[in-house]
């Protein structure tokens, strides 16, 4: 969730070591200054773990956001990640050394580090001439805040980072009828199957093989851009099962789309769980290549520290290790061919498809140098991979391989990765505009109400 003030924040280093996403977490300017930055230094080798542990979380997402900035641009803003959903100011890191102190701090008794901060924002508040707000757990800290005459607050209780407000969701959705708002022939015209649209309707987002969707329940594909128009094709108003499927939304629909059409070799699906990621994307790879033969088998991997470690030697094969971690692709598996008069059969079922789709279940740990021929590959809880984990998965398709990333950002549970620096981020970022390649992002939970209040609120 995204706080909308138009205020001006100065986050204190208690803020940030309780929550590092409290960086994303505002549409205004972020200011940090240089005694944040030394604090953190400091903490980040106290002997309590937790705490050093959450300071280099900090420092590592700092590093990720200012990384190829100069001194220059720092004191000028960098532009933190935005979407459409998810408007965002720029992070300044100010030099607070050197600023003259407000004369009712200059003797002020506790932490020299904390009137330090306070002078900042106090500095900056003139500068700026508009308010300008502390965000602190130190109750103290707010309170001699407030004194001196800047404004300060706590940090937000809900701080998640959804992944449709940060990243480019792959979808633009109209709230009317599109066509009822086209007043004339001259606002689209029709050649074949493909609409002309004037491109004013779209967001600044819109490009090639990026979807939309109205509230009459047109779907569309964006085939071409101009720099007046937009190329559109229509889904079909019915929606054909897949693996016994249906969708039970319109991104759902555009999932089950991406994920079946043969021009695409890469599907990047993110969101919040529960959307239906994994069943999806499941479904898809089943009906491929069981109904239609053209995959020959399901190679499925989780994200987790394997590039570089062995599974151990536990006992049992990689099969029986792995197959702990791919529990959501198991549960969808039996979700699909639940036989609710006979567990039993429903195991065997299971068995039967495993073996007969040819399912395999492996570790990130040993794909280097493999080369996936005829294959659809899911890549499970993409969101915990780095960077070079996630270039290293993306180079292991070969000739006629199909590669579907799943993940949900809010999910980060890998202390060396945050929001800025994962290979799900990254991926779509950089792959948003492969020709071949398709991003959706969810923003609907289709469990129970118990997971959605949670997925929303938690």
């Amino acid at each position: 969730m995204i706080t909308r003030t138009n205020i001006p924040r100065v986050l204190d280093t208690s803020a940030l070591v309780h929550d590092p996403k409290s960086l994303l977490s505002y549409e205004d300017d972020i200011y940090i200054c240089l005694t944040v930055l030394e604090e953190l230094d400091n903490l980040k080798e106290r002997r309590d773990k937790s705490v050093s542990a959450d300071a280099r979380v900090c420092i590592r997402m700092l590093e990720d956001l200012v990384s190829g900035h100069d001194a220059e641009r720092l004191e000028s803003g960098i532009p933190l990640p935005s979407s459409e959903t998810g408007k965002r100011g720029k992070l300044f890191i100010g030099i607070d050394t050197n600023i003259e102190m407000e004369h009712s701090l200059r003797h002020g008794i506790g932490s020299e580090a904390d009137n330090r901060i306070i002078n900042f924002a106090f500095q900056l508040q003139k500068r700026l001439d508009q308010p300008v707000s502390i965000v602190t757990r130190d109750i103290n800290m707010r309170l001699k805040a407030r004194t001196v005459g800047v404004s300060a607050e706590d940090v937000s209780v809900d701080n998640s980072i959804a992944d449709i407000d940060l990243l480019y969701s792959g979808v633009q959705v109209f709230e009317y009828d599109l066509f009822e708002k086209l007043e004339s022939d001259d606002d689209f015209r029709l050649s074949g199957d493909v609409y002309r649209l004037d491109r004013s309707l779209f967001n600044s987002e819109v490009q090639t093989n990026m979807y939309w969707y109205d509230e009459a329940g047109h779907i569309g594909l964006i085939t071409d851009v101009s720099a007046e128009h937009v190329y559109t094709t229509l889904l079909p108003r019915k929606h054909k099962k897949i693996w016994g499927v249906l969708p039970k939304n319109p991104r759902q629909a555009i999932a089950l789309h991406q994920l079946t059409d043969s021009h695409y070799d890469l599907n990047i699906l993110l969101g919040p769980a529960g959307s239906g990621k994994t069943f999806l994307a499941v479904a898809a790879a089943l009906h491929q290549v069981l109904e239609e033969k053209k995959y020959k088998k399901i190679v499925v991997v989780r994200s987790r520290d394997f590039m570089d470690e062995d599974p151990g030697f536990l006992p049992g094969d990689l099969k029986e290790k792995s197959m702990p971690l791919l529990a959501g692709i198991t549960d969808a598996l039996i979700s699909m061919h639940s036989d609710d008069g006979n567990e039993h059969n429903t195991f065997s079922t299971i068995e039967h498809i495993i073996e007969k789709a040819n399912i395999e279940f492996t570790s990130m740990a040993y794909f280097r140098g493999r080369s996936l021929d005829d294959a659809f590959l899911i890549i499970d809880e993409a969101q915990n991979m780095t960077r070079a984990q996630m270039k290293g998965m993306l180079s292991r398709g070969g000739k006629n391989c199909r590669t579907v990333v799943l993940g949900n950002l809010a999910q980060i549970d890998d202390k060396f990765v945050t929001p800025a620096s994962s290979g799900a981020s990254a991926a779509v970022n950089v792959y948003r505009k492969y020709p071949k390649g398709s991003v959706l992002i969810f923003d609907e939970v289709e469990r129970s109400s118990l997971a959605d209040f949670t997925e929303k609120n938690f």
